[in-house]
């Protein structure tokens, strides 16, 4: 047994920032992250948001701080980076989570909102890792991990926009694991299945117990599985993983959709 290692989950030292942390996915990951060691920079839209899940962590014990950040507006993102090296000296993690997800078929799909969640799904995300990777570089290297969907893999209608940039997310980690390997920095994707969010109770009952039918499992996600993954993906657990997609839907895609 290798004893390079002998906490390969620990993150204590280590400064993550989660965009899209105020609930949900993002919420839970950051928790995780935290729990880990890490100190966690809460990240959304809303200062007060951020400001509120950072002190709830805290009354956990947990380190963590709130700041807000529009990931669609490139003005924010180099605050961000700013804010990072002058408080924190650079960055270790980041987890691209924040997103948009409209419900409209294809032909709905007006140009203002093509290019609106554009700027947030896939824009925010490259330019916030390029920030990132600058701030990675002078600590070693570092670890991004972008938050995917099984849409990618399975696009559904009335998601068309969404599953779209989800598969195009693939392709940006691969680019990035390529192009920043050689300063150290880990690229790699998570793909959520039906996770139990604020989302997933628009589910009514029926629907619920059919998406669990499916599922080998046999239960819906829960927001520390993602966390989880992410974390084995960010700690020295995955150290020689790179470019990978990691699925994480309980065996539902590989199931007849």
């Amino acid at each position: 047994m290798s004893t390079a290692y002998p906490k390969p989950f620990d993150l204590s030292g280590k400064v993550a920032l989660v965009t899209g942390s105020t609930m949900g996915i993002g919420e839970g990951t950051a928790r995780v992250l935290a729990l880990a060691g890490a100190h966690v920079v809460i990240s959304s839209r809303k200062a007060d948001e951020c400001a509120r899940v950072a002190q709830a962590f805290r009354d956990q014990g947990l380190s963590a701080e709130g700041r807000a950040c529009h990931i669609g507006r490139m003005d924010d993102i180099a605050a961000m980076g700013e804010h990072l090296r002058e408080r924190h000296g650079g960055l270790d993690i980041l987890v691209n989570n924040a997103v948009l997800s409209p419900w409209r078929t294809i032909a709905d799909t007006d140009e203002a909102l093509f290019t609106k969640t554009v700027e947030v799904d896939l824009r925010g995300y490259w330019y916030l890792s390029v920030e990132a990777t600058r701030l990675m570089a002078p600590r070693g290297g570092g670890s991004i991990v972008n938050i995917a969907s099984v849409a990618a893999l399975h696009p559904e209608k009335m998601l068309g926009l969404y599953s779209t940039l989800k598969t195009a997310l693939i392709g940006m980690s691969r680019s990035f694991a390529i192009e920043y390997g050689a300063i150290g920095v880990r690229v790699n994707t998570v793909l959520p299945g039906v996770i139990q969010t604020r989302l997933a109770d628009a589910f009514d009952a029926d629907q619920k117990a059919r998406v669990i039918a499916k599922n080998p499992v046999g239960r819906l996600g829960e927001v520390d599985d993602i966390g989880h993954a992410v974390l084995y993906l960010s700690a020295a657990s995955g150290g020689y993983i790179t470019g990978a997609s990691l699925v994480v839907d309980g065996g539902m895609s590989i199931t007849a959709m």
